[in-house]
């Protein structure tokens, strides 16, 4: 093993709607509607029409809608 190797490169995990809907605290169907007004966290969509997000991408969202509302 080299000690220089930082090993396996830590990846988010992908949420799916239901989770980020639980997670922000708002309904499934609020957050489709911020998808389809591209309001809301940035999401993936993968084969077949499946949506899912990153968690550090919903926090970074959300870290930046309050960097917005501070102002």
């Amino acid at each position: 093993m080299n000690d220089t190797d930082p090993g396996p490169a830590l990846v988010s995990p992908l949420l799916d709607s239901r989770e980020v809907a639980a997670y922000l605290k708002v309904s499934e169907s609020t957050l489709s509607r911020w998808r389809t007004d591209q309001k809301g966290p940035p999401f993936l969509r993968l084969g077949g029409g499946v949506i899912r997000y990153r968690l550090d991408a919903v926090d970074a969202w959300l870290s930046a809608l309050l960097a917005d509302e501070q102002r």
